[in-house]
């Protein structure tokens, strides 16, 4: 991942207090390597709790307004673009009697071949530090930022956003409680659910994706893999699939399905409800057409069976023994 910019400011705010901004006047170092760490672990903190959308049609904020401003200003001025925006979040802030203050961090940053905005809020943490003195063992109290306590985040895929694609705004999914929903409202992101479209990603996630070896530590085929995943996301009666529940049962790991996502540039939401037919096509696929039809595992695709790339019209089947079946039947 490679900073482009990065600024943090701080609102101070306690539990039915009012807000106050201090407004930080230059960027970090980004040859600091303390900026390049602090970066990486919320970004990768982010990465594991993700739910995409779009901005809001019906709730255009001053951060929207600001942004796009932001993106047609040719000296793109950073630093003046976050002071902006910081105004409306204190006041929402304010209007919450219940909400607390954070260091609101804005960033520009590349990763995987894309350009991202992402805004990060974290908070204090008090901790425990031990020291020598005196002859003695001595326990202090320290201040420290806990990165992995992220209280809020958005990022956006800047070339997605501005070649109108869908889901190119994404949020923090485990922070979902009236008092934080202020962060959402500022940003005016809209969550945008396409559960076709994550029950496809995930299923080819899991047709590339490393096979863990099963409970008795024997390799598994990839058909068998996938009927066990399979078996896994229709086994509740409301097929809603949690990643990190997956990611926990198979690899013991709740973030190994997002790390891989976000590794691979794959856009799927943390948690969605399964479209019954994406997810039967990991178990296999079932088409009936012109009075024809075809059961295949989905390993056949592109090997046993795959279209004519010359005529479009003509479908291969290559199998011996069903060439053989057919031809007695004639």
């Amino acid at each position: 991942m490679v900073i482009k910019n990065a600024i943090i400011h701080n609102i101070k705010k306690e539990i039915k207090g009012l807000a106050e901004i201090d407004y930080s006047t230059t960027s970090l170092n980004l040859a600091d390597i303390k900026s390049q760490s602090l970066l990486d672990e919320l970004y990768s903190f982010f990465s594991k709790s993700i739910k995409y959308g779009i901005f809001s049609s019906d709730n255009h904020t001053m951060f929207h307004d600001k942004f796009d401003e932001y993106l047609l200003d040719e000296n793109n001025n950073f630093i003046e673009f976050t002071k902006s925006t910081l105004p409306d979040l204190k006041t929402r802030m304010d209007s919450i009697s219940q909400s607390k203050g954070g260091y609101v961090i804005f960033a520009e940053i590349s990763n995987q071949s894309e350009t991202f905005f992402v805004v990060f809020v974290v908070r204090d943490k008090t901790g425990k530090q031990f020291s020598y003195k005196d002859k003695t063992m001595q326990i202090n109290e320290v201040i420290h930022i806990d990165t992995t306590k992220l209280a809020m985040a958005c990022r956006i895929n800047i070339r997605s956003y501005q070649e109108k694609k869908d889901r190119y705004l994404s949020f923090l999914s485990t922070t979902q409680d009236e008092t934080s929903k202020y962060f959402q409202n500022w940003i005016g992101a809209r969550a945008q659910s396409k559960s076709q479209e994550d029950t496809k990603n995930l299923r080819q996630i899991i047709n590339t994706v490393d096979i863990p070896l099963d409970e008795n530590g024997n390799s598994i085929t990839r058909e068998q893999f996938r009927e066990k995943i399979y078996k896994l996301c229709s086994s509740t009666y409301s097929k809603n699939i949690n990643l990190r529940t997956i990611s926990e049962e198979v690899w013991k790991d709740p973030d190994y399905i997002s790390n891989y996502a976000s590794q691979n540039n794959i856009v799927i939401n943390d948690e969605f409800t399964a479209d019954e037919k994406e997810l039967n096509k990991m178990n296999k696929y079932s088409i009936f057409s012109d009075r024809i039809k075809l059961d295949f595992p989905p390993e056949y695709i592109g090997d046993k069976v795959y279209l004519d790339p010359h005529n479009e019209d003509t479908v291969i089947i290559k199998s011996k023994s069903f060439a053989d079946k057919l031809r007695k039947e004639q």
